[in-house]
């Protein structure tokens, strides 16, 4: 039943991008049944039932257009009785650097649901979750750390980041994930894209460093892939996060991201 039940509601969260054309609707389709990580939420209590939820790098927002789907089939009555409800007074927002990709998702989601931006320079406001989804390794190392930090100012204690990349240290998987990556970025003419990675036990080092505790999971169930899936809370005790987000001159934003000052800007490339 679940499975079918999943089919159904990725029919239903892809259909939004039908006004969009066939590429952008095919994608949908494919990367929600395709990616183990989309079943893995609405199966598992994860996210918060409320608040707010940060998707960055969200692409055409498809997290955002599932959860809507999940949160209409459970208030019709028709849910998995083994799986939780879906959060259906969590506010999702996502950003996405390409102008094409953000387009098409306000275009099927709403002007609200996406929004184009910088993740490296973008105010983060308060939140409860943030879902950063193979995203980071196009960020250098630096910047990765930056995002992090900041990451962990914007949430609330106890707050969770879900953060997925590739394991490093994951052998002949990894390299086929780093082989499919790059071809994909040559499909989209970037042939001098730099890829970032680092050790899966790299990663929980980084974010325990930053007040999380962490928990990591293999994420690439039905793909060659070696995804981790890295389900970080922020602790409740005071850590000193360096860089910091209070030096963010516009950091008062009321539930929208504002692109920082030029200034600020500047200091940060």
């Amino acid at each position: 039943m679940t499975d079918a039940l999943f089919r159904d509601l990725v029919t239903a969260a892809a259909r939004p991008y039908r006004r969009c054309g066939r590429y952008a609707w095919h994608f949908a389709r494919g990367k929600l049944a395709g990616d183990p990580i989309f079943l893995h939420l609405l199966s598992h209590p994860l996210l918060p039932s409320r608040g707010m939820l940060l998707d960055l790098g969200c692409g055409q927002g498809v997290l955002t257009a599932l959860l809507r789907a999940a949160a209409d089939r459970h208030a019709a009555g028709d849910w998995p009785a083994d799986w939780p409800a879906p959060p259906a007074a969590l506010v999702t927002r996502g950003v996405e650097l390409s102008p094409k990709r953000a387009r098409i998702g306000q275009a099927a989601l709403g002007s609200d649901a996406v929004i184009r931006g910088d993740i490296r320079s973008m105010a983060l406001p308060p939140c409860d979750a943030i879902v950063i989804l193979d995203v980071l390794l196009y960020l250098h190392r630096d910047e990765q750390a930056a995002l992090l930090a900041r990451c962990a100012e914007a949430l609330a204690p106890g707050g969770l980041l879900l953060l997925r990349e590739a394991d490093a240290d994951g052998g002949l998987p990894f390299r086929i994930t780093r082989w499919a990556e790059q071809a994909a970025c040559a499909t989209r003419g970037r042939w001098r894209q730099s890829l970032t990675y680092r050790p899966a036990v790299e990663w929980s080092g980084l974010l325990v460093g930053l007040g999380f505790e962490t928990e990591a999971l293999p994420m690439s169930q039905g793909t060659p892939f070696a995804n981790t899936l890295f389900i970080a809370r922020r602790s409740n005790t005071t850590v000193q996060i360096c860089p910091s987000s209070h030096e963010i001159a516009d950091a008062s934003i009321d539930r929208v991201m504002k692109p920082q000052t030029a200034a600020h800007s500047a200091r940060t490339s």
